[in-house]
Formats: C-alpha cells, sequence, structure tokens
C-alpha cells in the first residue's frame, strides 16, 4: 500500500501572515481564562459532572479561539478533568506535521479538588 501522506507541501503553498499564525501565548492565555471562569478554585469533582465539564470547557475555548482569526487552521481542543487524589499521571499526544506553519499550546490548571489539562493542536490548512 502505497504512502498517502504528503510530505513537501504543494508547490502553490501560501504561508501564513506572520501576524495571523498560531500564538502560543495567546492559546495558553485563552486556555487559562476559560480554566479560571468554568473551574475556579473552589469547584468539586464529581465524577458525573466531568465528561460535560470536558464537552463545555473545549466548546468555549474552541469559541473564543475563532475570535482571535486564525484563518485556514484547524483548530483540534483536547481536555482531560481527574480527581486531584495524590497520584500522578502523565499526558502525552503526538501529531504529523509542518513546523514551520503548526504549533500547540497546552496548560493544566488544577484547583484542592481536581487537575483539568488542556492542549489546542492549530494545523494550518494548505
Amino acid at each position: 500500500m502505497p504512502n498517502e501522506y504528503i510530505v513537501a507541501p504543494r508547490e502553490d503553498f501560501t504561508m501564513p501572515r506572520p501576524e495571523a499564525k498560531f500564538s502560543v501565548h495567546a492559546v495558553e492565555s485563552v486556555i487559562h481564562e476559560v480554566c479560571e471562569s468554568m473551574v475556579g478554585p473552589g469547584r468539586l469533582y464529581v465524577y458525573e459532572e466531568a465528561q460535560p465539564l470536558i464537552k463545555d470547557l473545549c466548546a468555549e475555548v474552541q469559541q473564543r479561539l475563532v475570535r482571535l482569526g486564525y484563518e485556514r487552521y484547524k483548530l483540534v481542543t483536547h481536555a482531560t478533568v481527574t480527581e486531584a487524589a495524590n497520584q500522578g499521571m502523565r499526558i502525552a499526544s503526538r501529531c504529523l506535521w509542518d513546523p514551520e506553519t503548526d504549533n500547540y499550546a497546552a496548560y493544566t490548571y488544577s484547583n484542592e479538588y481536581m487537575h483539568v489539562s488542556v492542549a489546542v493542536f492549530g494545523v494550518y490548512w494548505e
């Protein structure tokens, strides 16, 4: 079976304008603001509320990122909510992308009761 991945940009590929490139700092700020407003320091971890919280967090982050005006970027948001129970956790991800145009931003918010980890991947569409 032949490889279907395109490993080089098309000939008519245009680089994103510098002001329209994915900004890690700006996206981390958005994630931080959303976590502060939706989770906050006093919100308890309730198992039944974790999945709806993840959906709401991702939706709110996506809505705010659209306002930043990333043209031709596919934005993928992934969130994990876990109980703070004196345990360790590692989150890893992999992605095939072009380091010239694509990037990601990740932020972890913790309070006394839970840990919220949100990652946003910005992949430029040719």
